[in-house]
């Protein structure tokens, strides 16, 4: 990476990390959980599938856990690209924390929400694998 790309790199990815942190705060601190009102839609639109061959082990469980580790892939990402090439792997560590924080939150001021230890798991999984991809960019670019 040319001295003069990283810090375009470094600022385009904090300011996409502050806008898709706000998305992620939007959904993670909303007061009921954000599919409450499709989730019988949800379970129809499953239960189709099943019938089209999708295996019976994949069910509502296992699309929210894909979902959370989904959530946290670009944060993993965007937070590896902002700490740079000398602290991208701390982006693990901080995706965990948040991770646990969120569900805390949940925990303690949201009665509606429910903080589960799948979902930090399902979380810091998703925020390892966009470390892992911050930080092979910047494995790349050298």
């Amino acid at each position: 990476m040319t001295k003069s790309s990283a810090p375009v790199l470094r600022t385009v990815a904090a300011v996409l990390l502050v806008l898709y942190g706000l998305g992620v705060a939007f959904v993670v601190f909303w007061p009921s959980p954000v599919d409450s009102a499709s989730r019988s839609d949800l379970l129809h639109l499953i239960a189709q599938l099943h019938a089209q061959g999708l295996p019976r082990s994949i069910g509502y469980q296992q699309i929210e856990f894909a979902a959370n580790v989904g959530m946290f892939v670009p944060l993993g990402i965007l937070i590896g690209l902002v700490l740079g090439r000398r602290w991208w792997w701390l982006a693990l560590l901080i995706c965990a924390a948040a991770s646990t924080s969120i569900e805390f939150v949940q925990y303690l001021l949201l009665p509606h929400r429910f903080a589960t230890y799948r979902d930090v798991v399902a979380n810091t999984f998703g925020g390892a694998l966009g470390t892992v991809v911050a930080g092979a960019v910047y494995a790349l670019r050298r």
